[in-house]
């Protein structure tokens, strides 16, 4: 007795799991146990009563989880209203009070993990008679962030708390939304990280990770991956078959969509139903439900790393009324007619990475051109953009024929290549037979300061006596752009917001000429856009919303291609807030971007001529 004195806290926890390896197993299952003791009040669910798995079956495996000898690792791939957060509560109420072991709990945020244990976790303990039995005597012992139950302690911490991990050897690890988790800083690697290094004191350690996807690289896709991938198969009502629900099976009547060509979602809900891939017959929400209890969890992956199980499942599993076939078709059309596409739909509904696409061109149908400065076709705007650099080249420019319709805006890239000083840029655009009015040069970035570009686009503007400003006549012809390096929109008069705005600034400030004339300004929100473009150079995207971005086949030189791939999206998670932000980074300070910029500044001066909608994204 007297050692034991001597002990350290963390050193009789483990003691005590030790001891515990000697205690009979309990007879009943995570699931039975869960079903007799677990209450789920109305502060948590608007189904409160006995907690019960008959109209989620699918949750019954992963729950069983918490007691398996042979599976060390458990990852829940879920999308949304399918309870994988449910899940784990009762899992670990279940570890509590059957098999104590010391636990850790990691949330996106400190403030997230306190507001989760203080509403959600008390609340359901404080329902569980058996876990009211493991509580201490003194409830001092059972914080918010520390709870030290009769036979086990169990850790909240945030993501961006990484120093709350050091000396805590836990058996088990539970993570809650890891695609959401803080990045790791230059000194130390991220908080999951460090976790997974506080389990190596047990031999039977175990480790939850629940998520739905973000990207491909994202955390959770990349644990699914190595498991054993597991789907939900469910027998057809009409045929028998075992399937597994897919979004594109989900159909309604192309007599839903008005004569506009716009959708009635009244009409789109009342006819959605599922349609069975094996016998083409259709499945109601009800049958659904009920086949669902005939569901079983299937392996697909052979090379699975040993001891992790890997569960996927979409929503369209979920038999809440939000998840029904019409109201999941319904929030498919309200969300692809945003620009930014349906990430949020195929992240959190199909519980599916958003795939970034870095090269399109296997992808996008070209139009060939016979040459690629022929002169644009009637009803058509030819726009010249220009990036300004310090090193030779010093200019690297785009030219884009843009036309709209009521039904469709088309746009194809002409000529995408470098000059070396304005004068030959300008036989370029002459050439080409692009109009000054519709060339725009940027000012905010290289080597050519705004004044210089300022002055060359005033160099090839005319005053025009209908356009002045404040009494001082305003240059029409070039046009100087400057980017903004963020997604923050502009406000304009009526109280609505785009995405670019225009400002006015004298060409010849500081000079003698100063204050006689001034030129117009383009600003825009350039990581605002780069989504847009992202989203155009994605043909089922840019399909869904009517815009079709080609390019000629002899303006895609691999140079070409080569700059538009040059920058992606990546997601960063704020240490201290626990905020995920999404921006655009390069591949390399070296990797050219230029052109990429030049079709950045065609959007921004598309929405500016009308000719592709500015306020899409709303």
């Amino acid at each position: 007795m007297d050692s034991q004195h001597n002990l350290t806290p963390e050193q009789l926890e483990v003691l005590d799991f030790r001891r515990s390896l000697y205690r009979p197993t309990p007879k009943q299952t995570v699931v039975e146990w869960a079903e007799a003791n677990v209450h789920l009040s109305r502060r948590q669910t608007e189904h409160p009563g006995p907690f019960s798995t008959s109209t989620r079956p699918y949750m019954r495996e992963p729950m069983e989880v918490w007691r398996l000898a042979g599976a060390n690792e458990c990852v829940l791939c879920w999308g949304s209203q399918t309870a994988k957060t449910t899940c784990l509560m009762t899992g670990a109420a279940w570890m509590i009070c059957e098999d104590p072991s010391p636990m850790l709990w990691i949330l996106p945020t400190e403030t997230l993990a306190r507001s989760f244990s203080k509403t959600r976790w008390a609340t359901m303990l404080e329902d569980c008679p058996p876990a009211t039995l493991e509580f201490p005597p003194d409830r001092h012992k059972i914080t918010h962030l520390e709870q030290h139950f009769r036979r086990c302690t169990l850790n909240f911490i945030g993501s961006n708390s990484p120093a709350n991990l050091a000396s805590r050897p836990v058996r088990v690890l539970i993570a809650d939304e890891v695609d959401k988790f803080a990045d790791g800083s230059g000194k130390e690697a991220d908080s999951l990280s460090l976790a997974e290094q506080r389990l190596k004191a047990f031999s039977s350690s175990k480790v939850f990770l629940t998520s739905t996807p973000t990207l491909i690289e994202g955390r959770i896709w990349q644990r699914y991956l190595q498991g054993d991938q597991r789907h939900f198969y469910i027998p057809c009502p009409n045929c028998g078959k075992p399937i597994t629900l897919q979004w594109p099976q989900v159909k309604w009547s192309p007599e839903a969509k008005a004569a506009d060509g716009t959708w009635d979602l009244h009409a789109v809900q009342a006819s959605a139903r599922y349609v069975c891939q094996e016998c083409d017959k259709p499945i109601s929400d009800a049958q659904k439900v009920v086949a669902l209890r005939s569901g079983e969890w299937r392996p697909t992956n052979p090379a699975a790393q040993p001891g992790v199980r890997s569960y996927h499942l979409s929503s369209l599993y979920s038999p809440d009324r939000k998840c029904t076939w019409g109201a999941i078709a319904c929030q498919f059309l309200r969300e692809k007619r945003s620009l930014l596409g349906l990430q949020g739909f195929i992240n959190g509904m199909l519980a599916e990475p958003f795939e970034r696409e870095h090269d399109f061109r296997t992808e996008r149908v070209e139009l060939v051109l016979e040459t690629s400065t022929k002169a644009p076709a009637a009803n058509t705007v030819r726009l010249m953009t220009v990036d300004c650099q310090a090193r030779a080249p010093h200019f690297w420019f785009t030219i884009r024929d843009w036309s709209s319709t009521d039904a469709k805006t088309t746009s194809t890239l002409v000529s995408a290549k470098s000059a070396m000083h304005w004068e030959e840029l300008r036989a370029i655009q002459a050439e080409a037979g692009v109009i000054d009015a519709s060339v725009v040069v940027d000012s905010g970035y290289g080597a050519k300061s705004d004044a210089e570009v300022y002055r060359q686009c005033a160099r090839f503007s005319t005053a025009d006596p209908r356009c002045q400003r404040n009494g001082i006549p305003v240059l029409m012809g070039w046009m100087p752009a400057k980017g903004m390096p963020s997604r923050k929109m502009f406000k304009t008069e009526d109280g609505s917001a785009l995405p670019w705005t225009i400002a006015y600034r004298d060409p010849f400030l500081g000079t003698v000429d100063g204050g006689r004339c001034l030129i117009m300004l383009l600003e825009f929100a350039s990581e605002h856009l780069k989504d847009v473009l992202a989203t155009l150079r994605d043909p089922r995207r840019s399909a869904a919303i009517g815009v079709e971005w080609a390019v000629a086949r002899e303006a895609a030189s691999e140079e070409y291609w080569r700059h538009m791939d040059a920058e992606f999206l990546s997601e960063r998670t704020n240490g201290r807030t626990g905020r995920v932000t999404r921006e655009w980074a390069k591949r390399s300070a070296r990797w050219p971007n230029h052109l990429f910029d030049c079709e950045v500044m065609q959007v921004a001066a598309a929405m500016f001529c009308g000719l592709l909608p500015g306020t899409a994204l709303e």
